[in-house]
C-alpha cells in the first residue's frame, strides 16, 4: 500500500510530526509542571499569610493555645492543607493534623530557618510524623503594626501538602497533554497520509503512464488535475508520448524503407560492426556465399567468407577508415566475378564503428565483353577473307596482263566472294535487327503451312543444286499462329539451308507439323552426318561452325541458326535440336496459336 516515494514521504512526515510532538511535550510538561508549582507556591504562600493573619489577632489577644490550636485545626481543615503554628523557639504551638504537645522541636526545620532568615521558606522532605514526602511553606507571624524587615517574629505558619497529591495533579497533567499529542499526532498522520496522496497520486499516475509509453503504448490516459508542477509534468510526458510515437513511425518507416531496397538490391550487402562481426546480411549475399543470415548474424567476418584477400582490406578499412576497391573471384558455390567496395561507416564522433561491404557481381558483363570481343574478333575475320581475296584478285587483274579467260575467271572469283561478303553484312544487318526489336515484335494471326510452303520455294535454287528432296506433312485444316510473317519465313528458310548445305547430296529433309489447343510443333529432319554431341551446346552461337573448311567453301556466314534463336525467343517459342555424328539432325520447335 505504501510503497515507493509514498512510504518516503509518510516517513519523513512522521519523523516530523514525532520529533514536533516530542518537543512540544516536553516543553509543555516543563511548563505546565512549573506553572502548576509555582500557582501552588503562591496560593500556598497566600493561604499561610491569611492563616497567620487570623492567629496574629488571636495571639495578641492572648487567647490559649487550645482556643488557637482549634483554629488552626478548623483552618487546615477548611483549606485542605496540614497548618501548623511553630514559635520562634521552635516549639509547635498548634498543628491541624496532630497534637502539638507530642510533637518534637521544629527549630532545625529547613523551612523554619529559611523562613527566619529570608521571610519564607519551601522545603520539600519526608515527614516522620506523617510518614510520606511532604511540600512544606513556612512565613514568620509579626506583630501587629511592625516593620517585617526591622520586627522580630513572634511565630511562624507553616503550611504543608503531600507530595503525592503534587505529583497526582502533575501526572494528571502529563496524561492531559499526552492525551492531547497523540490525538495531534493522529490527526496529523491522517494528514499526511492524505497530502502524501496528493503528491504521490499524481506521481503513479504518471509512472504507470511513461511505463505503458515504455510498453509501446504512446497515449496512455494521463489525467492529473491543477496546474502545479505535476500537472505540467503530465503534460509534458502525455505530448512527449505523441512526439515520441511520430519519431518511432518516420524511424520505423525509414527502417523498412532501407531494408525494402537493401533486401530488393541485385548487389550483395554484409554489415560488420567495430570487431568485425556480422550484423547484416541481405538476400543477394546469402545467395552469393550460400549463406543463411540466421547463421551468422554475430559471427566473426572471416569464418562466414574465408576469402585472404577480402578479408585483409576489410581490417584494413576498419582501422584506417578508408575505402577500398577490389575484385572478388568466386569459385564456391558457383563461379563468379564480383566488384567489391568496402567502406568504413563512422558513429557520430567520426570513429569507425563498422564496416559496409557491397558486391556487385559482373560476372554476365564479363561474359557479355567476351562475347563482344569474340564478335568483333569473328566479324573482323570473316569480312577479311572476302576483302582479302578480291583484293588480292584486283591487284593480279590491275598489274598482270591477263588472258580473257583468266579474267573471266578472277572476276568469278570476285563476284562470289563480294555476294558472301553481302551475305554476311545482310545477316548480320538481319542479327541486330532481330535483337533489338525483339522485345516488342508485333505479331498477327499466320497460317504457319502457307509460312512452310513459301519457305520451301524459296530454297528451291540450293534445294535443287544439292540435288535435295523435301518431303511435307502438314495438317489438312489451316493452322494459324501469333506471329511476324517475315521473322517466322526466314527462321525456316535459315533452318532449311542449314540442312541443305550441311547435308549430302540427294539428301532427304522431312518437315512434319502438327497442333493441339494451344500451339503448333513443327520438325525438320533431315539425314546428313549430323553434329558431334561436344558440338551441340555452340550450334547456336554466333560465327560458330562444326565443319569450318567446309562451311566456307558452301558460303555460310555462320549466323543462320543464330538468328533462328532470336526469331524464336522473341516469339516466345520453345526449340531445340537434336542429334547424332551420323544419324542427322533433327530441328523442333513450337508457336503458340493465335486464338489462345
Amino acid at each position: 500500500m505504501f510503497t515507493g516515494i509514498r512510504r518516503r514521504l509518510i516517513i519523513y512526515y512522521l519523523v516530523v510530526i514525532a520529533v514536533i510532538v516530542i518537543l512540544m511535550g516536553a516543553f509543555f510538561i516543563f511548563f505546565l509542571n512549573y506553572f502548576y508549582m509555582q500557582t501552588l507556591r503562591g496560593n500556598l504562600y497566600n493561604q499561610a499569610r491569611l492563616s497567620s493573619a487570623l492567629i496574629l489577632e488571636m495571639l495578641e489577644r492572648d487567647a490559649a493555645y487550645e482556643e488557637i490550636d482549634l483554629l488552626v485545626k478548623s483552618m487546615g481543615n477548611e483549606l485542605g492543607v496540614r497548618l501548623t503554628l511553630i514559635g520562634v523557639d521552635g516549639t509547635v504551638l498548634a498543628d491541624s493534623d496532630q497534637d502539638p504537645s507530642l510533637m518534637e522541636n521544629h527549630i532545625n526545620r529547613p523551612e523554619v530557618i529559611e523562613a527566619l532568615e529570608k521571610e519564607k521558606g519551601i522545603a520539600t522532605r519526608y515527614s516522620v510524623t506523617l510518614d510520606e514526602e511532604m511540600y512544606y511553606l513556612a512565613i514568620p507571624v509579626y506583630p501587629a503594626g511592625a516593620n517585617d524587615y526591622y520586627s522580630e517574629a513572634t511565630a511562624i505558619v507553616r503550611l504543608a501538602i503531600p507530595l503525592a497529591a503534587i505529583r497526582d495533579a502533575v501526572t494528571n497533567l502529563v496524561v492531559f497533554i499526552l492525551g492531547a499529542l497523540l490525538l495531534s499526532s493522529l490527526l496529523a498522520f491522517a494528514a499526511a497520509i492524505a497530502f502524501s496522496e496528493r503528491i504521490t497520486g499524481p506521481i503513479s499516475t504518471i509512472s504507470r503512464a511513461a511505463h505503458s509509453i515504455a510498453e509501446g503504448d504512446f497515449s496512455p490516459d494521463l489525467q492529473v488535475e491543477g496546474k502545479d508542477e505535476l500537472a505540467t509534468l503530465a503534460l509534458n510526458i502525455k505530448e512527449m508520448g505523441i512526439s515520441l510515437n511520430k519519431k518511432i513511425e518516420q524511424v520505423l518507416w525509414q527502417k523498412n524503407k532501407l531494408e525494402t531496397v537493401v533486401a530488393s538490391m541485385s548487389s550483395g550487402i554484409i554489415l560488420t560492426d567495430r570487431d568485425l562481426n556480422i550484423e547484416l546480411v541481405n538476400p543477394a549475399a546469402e545467395e552469393l556465399f550460400d549463406l543463411t543470415g540466421d547463421n551468422v548474424i554475430g559471427k566473426p567476418f572471416n569464418l562466414a567468407i574465408r576469402y585472404y584477400a577480402l578479408n585483409e582490406n576489410l581490417k584494413a578499412v576498419s582501422k584506417d577508415g578508408e575505402a577500398r576497391v577490389m575484385e572478388v573471384n568466386l569459385y564456391y558455390p558457383r563461379a563468379a566475378v564480383l566488384d567489391t567496395y568496402i567502406l568504413p561507416v563512422y558513429g557520430t564522433d567520426r570513429k569507425v564503428i563498422g564496416s559496409l561491404i557491397l558486391f556487385h557481381e559482373t560476372t554476365e558483363l564479363r561474359s557479355l565483353e567476351k562475347m563482344r570481343s569474340d564478335f568483333v574478333a569473328n566479324v573482323s575475320h570473316e569480312l577479311r577473307t572476302p576483302l582479302t581475296t578480291v583484293r588480292g584478285y584486283t591487284e593480279t587483274i590491275l598489274h598482270e596482263d591477263l588472258t580473257r579467260e583468266q579474267l573471266f575467271d578472277f572476276l568469278q572469283v570476285i563476284d562470289k566472294e563480294t555476294k558472301r561478303l553481302s551475305s554476311l553484312l545482310d545477316d548480320l544487318l538481319d542479327l541486330a535487327q532481330i535483337e533489338n526489336e525483339k522485345g516488342f515484335v508485333k505479331k498477327e494471326p499466320v497460317d504457319l503451312s502457307i509460312l512452310i510452303r513459301e519457305a520451301v520455294k524459296r530454297v528451291d535454287d540450293a534445294r535443287a543444286g544439292m540435288g535435295t528432296t523435301v518431303s511435307l506433312d502438314l495438317p489438312g485444316q489451316d493452322v494459324s499462329v501469333s506471329g511476324n510473317p517475315e521473322w517466322l519465313r526466314q527462321a525456316l528458310v535459315n533452318v532449311l539451308e542449314n540442312s541443305i548445305k550441311h547435308g549430302y547430296k540427294q539428301g532427304q529433309i522431312d518437315i512434319v507439323m502438327s497442333a493441339d489447343e494451344r500451339q503448333a510443333e513443327v520438325l525438320i529432319k533431315d539425314n546428313g552426318p549430323g553434329i558431334p554431341e561436344e558440338d551441340l551446346p555452340h550450334v547456336f552461337e554466333r560465327f560458330y561452325r562444326v565443319d569450318k573448311s567446309r562451311s566456307r567453301k558452301s558460303g555460310s556466314t555462320g549466323l543462320g541458326l543464330s538468328i533462328v534463336k532470336h526469331i524464336l525467343e522473341a516469339h516466345d517459342s520453345c526449340y531445340r535440336l537434336e542429334s547424332k555424328a551420323g544419324e542427322g539432325t533433327t530441328f523442333i520447335f513450337t508457336l503458340p496459336l493465335s486464338n489462345t
